[in-house]
């Protein structure tokens, strides 16, 4: 019973409006006020204040810094013209500069939102005048967008090790090969619709057409370097490379393009802390959340019905990738995350998955349902961007989202394509970042 007043009550109070935070803080101060007998006012701040209390979560606000800065200061453009460059001659051109764009600025975000603002503003018109339908660019838009929170830096593994307990860098690495493999996937599926409807495509880009794109891009491709080599070399954390790279896309931004006005740094700070603070009240109500399930075993009862059906990892993989695909379908990834992983990854654990492979799956499943009905909000966006209904974006976002849902379960059973890079970066070099 105690169980179900706490996840009952948190989903009756999410179905009934009131915001996830609320309701799992509700949620949990019910079931201890009921079931231990005194209101909980001081245990609650006391977890509260210890779920954020948290050095790497640092990096959250360094990367949402970072991202605000670079999509003010001139960067988008110049990654869609290298992009457009590369890949402007292969079928559906512009729609394969959609997704290479997404794996370029996936480098600088770490946002699935935020990728999906910045470069459908920019490609989705485009696309549109050049002969694409409009709910296909928002459809290539939105679901190559996911590509930004796995491709490294990003915001939700920088959650996921918070919640797990594991490598901010380790996860950082282990999502760049599942991000190409997201990305060749789309492209491919692009090719093969942009083939039967016609779309057009670019002339063959000569060698210096291709080289002054690189040069325009060089500097803000170089904010990926900075991070990604920083950690592989061991000179900083993940969550120094974030304050280093915010400090990189400041000077380029502002210094070298001349692009990002002093009142566009200003707010572009507002904006991080406000999509930081939003983070982190969830977290600090899910510390007492998830002090709850531990303290009621829930694990350890699901893990029993688990294992009555089968032992085998496999087997429990596939019932996670099919539980997170359903929550995923009425909740955001971040909030899926939170109350999730308390409950699956001692599982996960007991049955001896690798860590770091399991988070690589608990974040692209909860990834893709940003782009899922019916409260995907990746579609919305590009929906309205495009200027076309969410019911059609949906309906050609179907070959893409197969794409998304094949790849989570390529990566759930060839683990070396996760694993691989990782180990090979810091376990030859007994790093641990």
């Amino acid at each position: 019973m105690n169980v179900a007043l706490l996840l009952g009550g948190m989903l009756l109070l999410t179905f009934l409006g009131l915001p996830l935070v609320f309701a799992m803080l509700a949620a949990s101060m019910a079931t201890i006020a009921v079931y231990r007998g005194f209101w909980p006012d001081e245990i609650l701040s006391q977890y509260f204040v210890s779920g954020v209390q948290n050095f790497p979560l640092l990096a959250l606000a360094f990367f949402f810094l970072v991202g605000e800065w670079m999509n003010s200061g001139g960067i988008t453009k110049r990654i869609v013209d290298f992009a457009d460059a590369l890949v402007g001659h292969i079928r559906g051109g512009l729609a394969q500069a959609n997704i290479v764009s997404s794996m370029m600025f996936s480098g600088i975000s770490g946002s699935a939102l935020a990728d999906t603002a910045a470069l459908g503003s920019v490609l989705i018109p485009s696309m549109k005048r050049s002969g694409y339908g409009a709910a296909f660019s928002a459809a290539v838009t939105q679901t190559s967008a996911v590509i930004g929170p796995i491709i490294p830096p990003s915001i939700p593994m920088i959650i996921f090790a918070f919640l797990a307990e594991v490598s901010v860098g380790r996860m950082f690495i282990a999502g760049i090969v599942p991000g190409l493999v997201i990305g060749i996937g789309l492209m491919a599926v692009a090719y093969i619709i942009s083939r039967r409807r016609g779309y057009p495509v670019n002339d063959r880009p000569t060698v210096g057409t291709i080289a002054r794109a690189f040069r325009r891009a060089a500097i803000a491709m170089l904010a990926p370097v900075i991070i990604i080599g920083g950690v592989l070399g061991g000179v900083f954390t993940a969550t120094e490379a974030g304050a280093v790279a915010a400090l990189y896309a400041f000077i380029v931004g502002r210094f070298v393009l001349g692009e990002l006005s002093w009142r566009e740094t200003w707010l572009g700070v507002v904006r991080a802390a406000v999509a930081t603070g939003q983070v982190l009240i969830i977290l600090g109500a899910a510390s007492l959340f998830a002090f709850l399930i531990a303290d009621f075993r829930v694990s350890e009862t699901l893990a029993k019905l688990i294992f009555a059906v089968s032992d085998n990892p496999l087997v429990f993989l596939l019932l996670l990738n099919i539980a997170l695909l359903v929550v995923g379908l009425f909740l955001d990834n971040i909030p899926a995350m939170v109350i999730m992983v308390p409950i699956f990854f001692p599982i996960a654990m007991e049955m001896g998955i690798d860590p770091i492979h399991f988070g690589i799956i608990f974040v692209m499943n909860t990834l893709i349902g940003l782009c899922t009905p019916p409260i995907g909000i990746l579609i919305y966006m590009s929906a309205n961007i495009a200027g076309v209904g969410p019911e059609k974006v949906i309906r050609e976002s179907l070959p893409f989202i197969a794409v998304l849902v094949g790849a989570v379960l390529l990566v759930t059973y060839v683990p070396a394509i996760a694993l691989t890079l990782p180990d090979l970066v810091f376990s030859g070099r007994g790093l641990n970042p």
